[in-house]
Formats: C-alpha cells, structure tokens, sequence
C-alpha cells in the first residue's frame, strides 16, 4: 500500500488488487461507492442486481484499484486483461476494431473519484497506475469506452478515438466514445 499525499490534499492510501483478491467487504462497498457517484451524476444502475451496489461479473477478472481515506473509498478504477476481443466486458462496441486491436489488451473501466475529491489529481493517479500495470503485463494495445465528457481528459493521456460516440451497452441514454492507445 502507498500514501500519497498533496499539499492541498489529506493522505490517502492507494491499494490495487489482483483479480478475485478484493475482500467481501471492500466488493460490497466497492460497489455502494460506484452506485452513489453514479446517482449523484443523474444516472441510475439497472443492470444489477440491486441499484444499491454496482457490482458485475468483470470486476472478479479484473485489476481493482481503490483509493481510501480514513477507511473509505474515494476512488477506484478497473483494467480487464483480455487474450481475445470476445472477452472484452463491452465486447459489442467493439466488434468493428476486430482487425485494428492488438492482443493481449488491457480494457479500462469503472473509473470514480468522490466529488470532494475530485480535481486534485486522483483521477491522473489511477491512469498512471493502470497504464503501468499495463505495460508491466505485456499489453500491446489499451481501450476504454467513456461519456463524450471524458474524451479530452484521455486525449491528455493519449488516447485516441476509435469510434464516434454511440450508446452505451448498459447505459443507452449516455454516448459513448470507444478511445484507444497503443503501448
């Protein structure tokens, strides 16, 4: 575990977890955490089982992070491995990069920082986080697929456009943009 700290910032603690480690406990508050920052957005989470908790099946395969201060979560993100583009946990916005993608690739996701924490760089932390993780696992290629909000935020990192903005798979009232990097 690694504290961080920023001049304007409390300490905080950032954990990443490897796939089917994170406890019963943190899953559970994990997903609480992803469903209040979502409804503070205006959104609601119906494809779970409670709207309550968003958890889904991709988080047992993936990379977890969580950022805590004085034991509560912050922040989190998410990369999925994945050898084969019919494992991508969005696979359908993905079918027309079949012949683009290079694998392995690693699949960014899930990425929320509290609203007063937001602006102090958490959001850059986790990137950075993740795109080493990436590199350090052999990926040859990253893709994400975020609201049209996002999209300058990930070109700061690199990223391009892949695909013009779409609806989401689970959330077809928001436009999606599939963005990807090579490595």
């Amino acid at each position: 575990m690694t504290a961080f700290t920023q001049p304007q910032l409390k300490a905080y603690s950032l954990q990443r977890y490897t796939p089917g480690t994170l406890s019963d406990a943190d899953k559970l508050r994990l997903g609480q955490f992803r469903s209040t920052i979502w409804r503070e957005q205006g959104q609601t989470v119906h494809h779970c089982t409670t709207p309550d908790s968003w958890l889904e099946g991709a988080d047992d395969k993936a990379y977890i992070w969580l950022a805590k201060h004085q034991g509560n979560i912050i922040a989190t993100a998410r990369m999925n491995l994945c050898t084969d583009l019919a494992h991508l946990p969005e696979q359908q916005l993905y079918q027309s990069l079949s012949s683009q993608l290079t694998t392995p690739l690693a699949t960014w996701g899930r990425l929320a920082v509290a609203t007063q924490w937001r602006s102090q760089g958490l959001a850059t932390q986790l990137i950075k986080a993740r795109l080493q993780l990436a590199k350090e696992l052999g990926c040859r290629y990253l893709v994400l697929d975020c609201p049209v909000s996002r999209v300058a935020a990930m070109q700061v990192h690199h990223f391009e456009v892949l695909l013009p903005p779409q609806p989401g798979i689970l959330f077809p009232d928001i436009q999606f943009v599939v963005m990807g990097r090579k490595l």
